[in-house]
């Protein structure tokens, strides 16, 4: 991700616009060839070393400097440091300290020259040795383990998609229109939305028209860098629909607020697989443990849209399915989803009838709205549960019981995007 100072736009009355680069250009991939060569050099050396080699490469480079560094930046980002805790150099530091602490206390010394003279003969390493073992664990010596490459073309447009998502860190709201819709695609784009925690507003205005509504990190109170970042994760996964506009407000200072308006004639290339295979730690977890408790019911993610009235959609989190037939879907709603899981309980305790399990962050409970939301909610205290960092096994399976029993009353129709 790019830091503030290395965004580039302009703005245009109540338009910002990101400057982006021509991913052909000569200079430009010549200047990524140069820096890419740095830092596949660089595993086993230190983080200032490479630093050093990447400055000089930069300095010597005729292109504006706030590119080049950008460039440097998402290098950084795929690198990977030791930043282990080394536990000799933990005691070796806490020994040096308190035989210093001990030296000076009998104030034997004239000079710093004697003091060093000491510390070599009892530690038997010189003074250098010393200094640079001492230091050994802060970040300019932290030694490169490894180094995940780009192509130079692909470092550009990684530049590009980056310019975007620098903005959309700083967004109030995100609406995205997806037209020409390809099923799939469009699933797709719902796990990655599941995947980095996102809720949204999904609507159809018409055959094959779609509508996403997100609300941005300046648009919540707290954890609004996690959620940031999670935005601005998603935004590769839009680059892969064939016909999109994106229209976000955004937020650079205290004073004024900027629209950013981007569609699929950008340029920009996803660096996202086309479709998403890793599945989070905790959802694996979370299934394994629910299968190790039941034969009755199996567990997946979920891979098709809970229809809503109103042309509206859910996509929720998990499916599970019983062996009667009976199909039940889960949302979870974390910290940030506030808005969300308020209009999504009040639309079941007016519509009811959804086969449909709702589970809510302990954290939401500090919310007066949400408090009052739930002492009235006869849905909740039916099919929903309140979790930590992840759903209770058991809670989950009384709830599914319950949905078997009471099955005839819900309607399970699969949605229009299949």
């Amino acid at each position: 991700m790019l830091t503030k100072d290395l965004l580039r736009n302009t703005i245009f009355k109540d338009e910002i616009r990101p400057l982006l680069i021509d991913p052909n250009d000569r200079e430009l991939i010549n200047a990524a060839e140069q820096l890419l060569e740095v830092f596949k050099k660089s595993v086993g050396k230190t983080r200032e070393t490479l630093l050093v080699a990447s400055k000089e490469v930069i300095d010597g480079i005729p292109c504006e400097a706030v590119i080049t560094r950008g460039f440097e930046k998402l290098l950084l980002d795929q690198t990977e440091f030791d930043t282990s805790t080394d536990a000799e150099l933990v005691q070796f530091r806490q020994n040096l300290f308190t035989r210093t602490s001990a030296l000076l206390a009998q104030q034997v010394f004239v000079d710093l020259q004697a003091y060093h003279d000491q510390i070599r003969e009892e530690f038997q390493e010189s003074h250098e040795e010393l200094a640079q073992k001492l230091y050994a664990d802060l970040p300019p010596y932290q030694q490169v383990l490894r180094f995940k490459t780009y192509s130079p073309q692909n470092l550009l447009h990684r530049y590009n998609c980056a310019q975007v998502q620098g903005l959309l860190l700083r967004s109030n709201h995100l609406i995205i229109q997806l037209s020409e819709v390809q099923p799939k695609l469009l699933r797709q784009l719902c796990k990655y939305l599941r995947f980095h925690q996102l809720l949204a507003q999904i609507t159809s205005e018409s055959e094959g028209t779609y509508l996403i509504t997100i609300d941005g990190p300046l648009n919540l109170f707290f954890q609004t860098q996690k959620y940031g970042l999670n935005l601005a994760n998603f935004f590769p996964a839009v680059l892969h629909q064939p016909r999109w506009q994106l229209r976000a407000q955004i937020q650079l200072t205290k004073q004024k607020k900027h629209q950013l308006l981007l569609d699929d004639s950008c340029g920009i290339r996803s660096h996202y697989q086309h479709y998403l295979a890793y599945v989070p730690q905790e959802i694996e977890l979370f299934q394994q443990t629910f299968q190790k408790k039941t034969r009755d019911w199996n567990v997946e993610p979920a891979q098709q849209f809970v229809p809503l009235e109103g042309e509206l959609y859910c996509f929720p989190d998990y499916v599970f399915k019983h062996i009667s037939g009976t199909e039940v879907s889960m949302e979870l709603f974390h910290a940030w989803h506030l808005s969300h899981l308020t209009a999504r309980l009040r639309y079941l305790e007016k519509h009811g009838k959804i086969p449909l399990i709702v589970g809510m962050a302990k954290s939401l409970e500090k919310d007066s709205q949400v408090a009052e939301i739930l002492k009235n909610s006869k849905y909740f205290s039916d099919f929903g549960f309140i979790f930590r960092d992840m759903p209770s096994v058991d809670k989950v399976l009384t709830i599914l019981e319950r949905f078997v029993d009471k099955m005839p009353l819900f309607s399970n129709n699969r949605s229009k995007p299949d």
